[in-house]
C-alpha cells in the first residue's frame, strides 16, 4: 500500500466519533394513525457496567415484557452508557403503569423516573428497602425515649 492509499482513507476510529441521533428525534410522537403516545423513562443503575451476558439478559427481558403488550408498545431503546430505558406507548389510561409495573416484575433495579403516569403510583418499594425504613423510624424512636431517661 502506498503513502497516497493510506492518506486518502479515514482513521478508522473516525466513524466511533460521530454522536448518536438525539432520542428525540429517533423516538415517535404519534402512532399510525395520528394518535399521540405517551412515554416514560426508568433509570437501571449499574447495567452498562455489568457484562455482556447480564446486560443481554436485561434486554431480553425488556423485550419480552414489550411484546406482551403488543401493538401497545410503540417503541423502547435501552442506553447502556447511562443505563436508561425509554419506552413510548399508546395513551391509554393506565397502560404506563402496567408497563412499568411488568418491566419492574422481571427487572427488580429498575426505576421509573417522574411520578405523573397516572396509575404509575401502584408502584411500590421493594418489600425489603420498606422494611428498613420501618426499622430505622421503630429505632429511632427507641433512641428518643431512651434520651428522654426515666419519666417520674
Amino acid at each position: 500500500m502506498s503513502d497516497l492509499d493510506r492518506k486518502a482513507q479515514p482513521p478508522a476510529r473516525a466513524a466511533c466519533l460521530n454522536p448518536a441521533q438525539p432520542l428525540w428525534q429517533v423516538a415517535p410522537v404519534r402512532d399510525e394513525e395520528g394518535r399521540a403516545l405517551a412515554d416514560f423513562m426508568m433509570l437501571i443503575p449499574g447495567l452498562g457496567a455489568r457484562s455482556a451476558l447480564c446486560r443481554d439478559q436485561v434486554t431480553e427481558a425488556i423485550r419480552d415484557v414489550c411484546a406482551s403488550f403488543g401493538e401497545r408498545v410503540a417503541f423502547a431503546n435501552m442506553d447502556f452508557s447511562i443505563n436508561v430505558l425509554w419506552v413510548s406507548v399508546a395513551a391509554e389510561p393506565g397502560l404506563t403503569g402496567s408497563v412499568a409495573r411488568s418491566i419492574r416484575q422481571r427487572v427488580p433495579d429498575a426505576l421509573l423516573v417522574g411520578g405523573q403516569l397516572g396509575q404509575a403510583h401502584t408502584l411500590q418499594a421493594a418489600p425489603s428497602a420498606t422494611r428498613f425504613w420501618r426499622h430505622i423510624r421503630q429505632l429511632k424512636r427507641r433512641t428518643r425515649l431512651l434520651l428522654r431517661g426515666p419519666q417520674r
